[in-house]
C-alpha cells in the first residue's frame, strides 16, 4: 500500500511507510514508532512528514483514485455499494491542539473535549464493510468565533458533491437522525442523490395531500395502523409505510415506521424517510441496516488504528495523522473483502479486522526473530541488533549513546573546529 503513494511522497516515503505500519499495528506516538520499527527513520524525520502542508491533499487524492480503480476493476452491480455519512468525537487532552473543542456527546449526555470528525464512506452491502473515502474535521477556527463550526449536514452535502465531481457514482445516501432536515433533503435532491435517512419520532407530518393540515407527530400518525412483515438477512420486523408531506416541506417523502411486533400496543422504534417514493419498506429497512457499517468503522479506527493517538498539534499534522489512520483501515478493509470474495460461499462473513491485524503482528514477530537468530546477516539486521542492547532499550529514541572512543573523537573534532 505504501508503494502506491511513493511517487507523491518523495523523500517522505520511508517515514510514511513507518507510520502506516505503526497505525496498522496499533502503535501511536512518534517516539514509539522509532523505537518499535527497526526500519523507521528518526523522530525528527517522522515529524517532518506531519509538518509538510502538501502531504495531506496528496494522500487523499491518491487514496480516492486508487479506490476508483478498484471499483472499475470489480465491475460489480452498482447496487452493491452505497454512501454512508456520520460523525464521531475523538477525545484529546490539550487545548493547544488545532480544531479541538468541547463537544456535547449525545450518547452519554456529557461533554467531550477533542475533535469531531465527519466521514463519508462506501458501504459494501454484500460484505457489510465500509471503506472511508472523504473525511473532514468539523470545527474550524474563525477569528472571533472560535466556538462555531460548520453544520454537519452542510459538510456532508459538500463532500457528496466532491465525490460525484471526483468520478464516484451517484449511489444511495444513508444517514442517522442528526442529519435529518429539510435543508439536507433539498440539497440531496438538487444533487440527484437518492437517500434513506432516519428521523426522530417527533417530526411533524401534514398528511398524504398538500391540503392536509393534520400537523401531528409522525409516531402518532402511524398509531393503530395495520402492519405487515418485512425481512432482511434473517431478521423479521413489522412495518407501516406511506407517502407523506412533512411540515414545511413541498415534496413528498416515503416514510416507513418499523416495529418489533405486530401487536399495535408495541410502539414503532424507528422511522425512515426516502425520496424514492416507489421503494417499499423492505428496501428502506435494508439500507438503514447496512448503514451500521460506519459505526463499526469508527470503533475499529479508535480501537485498532490509533485514530487520534498521534501527539500532534498543528492543523496540517492533525489532518495528516487522520489520513494515515484512514488509509491503514482501508488496507485491512480491502483484505477483508478480497478474502471473503475468494470464498465460494457468497454469504460468508468477512474475517474481523482485529484478527487480520493480529495475524500480521504474529507473522512479523516470527519473521523478525528468525532473521535475528539466523547465522546470515545484513547491514539492516546488524543495525537492529545494535538497537536491541539493554542500554538502548532504556533510553529515548531521540537519545544517541556513543562509545567512549566515538565520544572522545567527536569531542576532539569539535574542539579543533
Amino acid at each position: 500500500m505504501a508503494d502506491d503513494f511513493k511517487d507523491v511522497l518523495g523523500s517522505h516515503y520511508p517515514a510514511f511507510t513507518a507510520v502506516l505500519c505503526a497505525a496498522i499495528f496499533g502503535v501511536s506516538g512518534l517516539s514509539a514508532v522509532a523505537r518499535f520499527f527497526g526500519f523507521s527513520p528518526s523522530v525528527s524525520t517522522l515529524g517532518r512528514l506531519f509538518d509538510d502542508e502538501a502531504i495531506y491533499p496528496k494522500l487523499n487524492r491518491r487514496h480516492r483514485r486508487r479506490l476508483l480503480r478498484i471499483l472499475e476493476k470489480l465491475s460489480v452491480d452498482p447496487t452493491r455499494y452505497m454512501w454512508a455519512v456520520d460523525d464521531t468525537i475523538i477525545p484529546h487532552w490539550g487545548k493547544k491542539i488545532w480544531g479541538t473543542h468541547a463537544w456535547h456527546d449525545h450518547s452519554t449526555g456529557g461533554t467531550v473535549f477533542g475533535h469531531k470528525l465527519l466521514v463519508l464512506g462506501l458501504v459494501d452491502r454484500k460484505r457489510k464493510l465500509l471503506i472511508p473515502v472523504f473525511w473532514e474535521v468539523l470545527h474550524r477556527e474563525i477569528e472571533g468565533h472560535e466556538s462555531e463550526h460548520e453544520k454537519g449536514w452542510k459538510v456532508a452535502t459538500r463532500l457528496l458533491r466532491e465525490a460525484v465531481d471526483f468520478g464516484f457514482p451517484k449511489l444511495v445516501v444513508s444517514a442517522d437522525s442528526w442529519f435529518a432536515g429539510e435543508e439536507f433533503f433539498d440539497e440531496l435532491r438538487k444533487a440527484e442523490l437518492p437517500f434513506v435517512v432516519e428521523i426522530k419520532s417527533n417530526r411533524k407530518v401534514m398528511g398524504e395531500g398538500r391540503k392536509d393540515s393534520k400537523d401531528i407527530r409522525v409516531d402518532e400518525h402511524f398509531l393503530e395502523r395495520k402492519r405487515h412483515s418485512i425481512r432482511y438477512r434473517g431478521k423479521k420486523k413489522w412495518t407501516v409505510e406511506e407517502n407523506l408531506y412533512f411540515k414545511g416541506s413541498d415534496k413528498k417523502l416515503k416514510v416507513a415506521a418499523v416495529a418489533n411486533d405486530k401487536d399495535l400496543d408495541q410502539e414503532c422504534f424507528a422511522f425512515y424517510v426516502s425520496n424514492k417514493l416507489t421503494w417499499n419498506a423492505s428496501q428502506l429497512w435494508a439500507v438503514a441496516r447496512d448503514r451500521w457499517a460506519i459505526e463499526v468503522q469508527f470503533r475499529d479506527l479508535k480501537q485498532i488504528f490509533t485514530l487520534g493517538g498521534a501527539a500532534v498539534r498543528s492543523k496540517k499534522a492533525v489532518e495528516t495523522s487522520i489520513s494515515v489512520s484512514v488509509i491503514a483501515l482501508t488496507v485491512i478493509r480491502l483484505e477483508q473483502i478480497a478474502q471473503a470474495d475468494r470464498n465460494k460461499d457468497q454469504h460468508v462473513r468477512p474475517i474481523p479486522a482485529g484478527n487480520i491485524v493480529r495475524e500480521y503482528q504474529l507473522q512479523s514477530l516470527v519473521a523478525s526473530v528468525s532473521k535475528l537468530a539466523s547465522s546470515s546477516s545484513t547491514p539492516a539486521i546488524e543495525t537492529i541488533k545494535r538497537r536491541l542492547t539493554p542500554a538502548n532499550l532504556q533510553q529515548k529514541p531521540t537519545e544517541v549513546r556513543r562509545s567512549p572512543k566515538t565520544s572522545d573523537s567527536w569531542a576532539q573534532t569539535r574542539k579543533s573546529a
